[in-house]
């Protein structure tokens, strides 16, 4: 008498073989969630360093050891973690980062008529000016670290945002 899938079922149960011996494999979902997330994180990591894949224009902050800052989904990862308290703060940081700001190299970079100069004299309002350079409009300067380019942002509140409305409008 069989069993159908019931007998199918008991067969390859009892036909399994189980390794037992010295070395100890940890199949556990944790472990291979863990081992997933680390090599998605090292490939992430290489890939990372090609400025093709990363952009020409990311600004590279360091960690305190001199190490180049690299992403990381962990606990945020350094971005989130240090300003996701503040949308309007992360966008501005995105903006930097990124290179994507309202500021002159941008305008004049995607050919948008907006004037390229900053409003302290410089013919170009580029993102390193602001960042190490504009001592009219900008203060607490050169900006190595994520923490200092928090700082920057905290006693900078208008950099690399955009220009309110006077009405209250965008």
């Amino acid at each position: 008498m069989r069993w159908d899938i019931h007998g199918e079922a008991h067969m390859y149960v009892t036909e399994l073989k189980v390794r037992v011996g010295r070395r100890k494999t940890d199949n556990s979902i944790d472990a291979l969630r863990s081992r997933a997330a680390h090599s998605v994180l090292d490939s992430w990591n290489s890939t990372f360093q090609d400025p093709t894949y990363r952009g020409s224009e990311f600004l590279e902050l360091q960690q305190p050891d001199g190490r180049p800052l690299q992403p990381s989904y962990l606990n945020g990862g350094p971005w989130l973690s240090t300003f996701g308290h503040s949308i309007t703060e992360f966008t501005r940081v995105c903006r930097c980062i990124t290179g994507h700001a309202p500021i002159g190299a941008y305008y004049r970079r995607f050919k948008i008529n907006e004037p390229h100069g900053c409003t302290c004299g410089a013919a170009l309002q580029s993102r390193q000016h602001v960042l190490f350079r504009c001592r009219d409009r900008y203060s607490v300067h050169y900006p190595r670290f994520l923490g200092d380019l928090a700082s920057f942002m905290k006693y900078n509140p208008t950099a690399f945002g955009f220009n309110r409305d006077p009405s209250g409008v965008g």
